[in-house]
């Protein structure tokens, strides 16, 4: 699956020349947490978010103690910035990842998490397409198609003997399958626990099983 496939195309931007007021204003309209930044070229060149407003000046129920200008550091006056400016390219995020439409959306939803970020620009050109957000892929997990199991106990057995080996590495060796009327018996002897615990995450995300019983022991260290 592409972002083409999932992105939203009406995107709420904002100008980098806006004042801070106006792009909170827009926000909490909208009811989104953050505005990609364009300029008069249609090109994203930052992201402003809740995040970036949460040490504003407004907000602060006293200034901060005055310092000897001696011990002021390039990092004290780009705060102060953030803190006092005016527009929203002030406050803005300038280092913005972005994705094309054909990007895949697992690569995206890998950078969502990377970067511990809520949403991604999709641009084109070099110009703002469209906007996938960690909602747009939560959605995916919705509209996902669940593996059905067959009714037979055969082809049960067969098919979850070959996600055991595909997914978890698990042969008939060292796990076995049994199914009757279709609750499926695992039995046999894995390394942790945690390796007991994926087998049964497998099974159940599994959809036909009627059951599921665990005969498994874990090896002694």
């Amino acid at each position: 699956m592409q972002a083409k496939d999932i992105m939203s195309t009406t995107v709420i931007s904002i100008s980098p020349s806006a004042s801070v007021r106006h792009a909170v204003a827009v926000m909490l309209q909208n009811r989104v947490s953050g505005l990609p930044v364009v300029d008069d070229d249609g090109r994203v060149c930052g992201m402003v978010t809740e995040g970036d407003m949460l040490l504003r000046r407004e907000i602060r129920v006293s200034p901060r103690i005055a310092r000897p200008i001696e011990t002021i550091s390039e990092i004290d006056l780009e705060r102060y910035i953030h803190s006092n400016g005016w527009c929203v390219a002030d406050v803005m995020s300038r280092d913005v990842i972005v994705a094309r439409p054909d990007s895949e959306v697992a690569d995206i939803s890998e950078s969502l998490q990377t970067h511990r970020i809520k949403r991604l620009p999709i641009v084109e050109g070099g110009k703002l397409v469209g906007i996938i957000s960690r909602r747009d892929i939560l959605r995916i997990i919705v509209d996902a198609p669940t593996t059905v199991l067959p009714k037979d106990d055969d082809a049960i057995r067969l098919a979850i003997r070959t996600r055991l080996r595909s997914d978890l590495g698990l042969t008939s060796q060292r796990v076995q399958v049994f199914v009757e009327r279709g609750q499926v018996i695992v039995q046999g002897q894995v390394d942790s626990e945690l390796k007991r615990k994926a087998v049964r995450a497998l099974i159940e995300s599994l959809k036909g099983a009627a059951g599921y019983v665990d005969r498994m022991s874990v090896a002694a260290i």
